[in-house]
């Protein structure tokens, strides 16, 4: 198990309640939440890195990896 530190935050008391109605354990839908930012954070941190290093990602590629994390569909749409 992951090590925990606890902390308070404060939150709007509406974000609150709305969190509350649809899970039982706001700290663990919080700690959700926060990984799923970092990932992004640093996926995003790659990304950047990578085209700093081989240029820009073409039309087609972002074709493709659309259709891959979204379905064809989207990638059509898109285009």
């Amino acid at each position: 198990m992951a090590r925990t530190k606890k902390v308070t935050i404060t939150l709007p008391v509406e974000l609150l309640e709305s969190m509350k109605s649809h899970t039982d354990n706001v700290s663990g839908y919080l700690t959700e939440l926060a990984e799923r930012a970092e990932r992004r954070r640093l996926l995003r941190e790659e990304l950047d890195r990578y085209q700093g290093e081989f240029g820009a990602f073409s039309d087609a590629e972002m074709a493709e990896a659309r259709a891959l994390l979204h379905g064809t569909e989207e990638a059509e749409r898109a285009a």
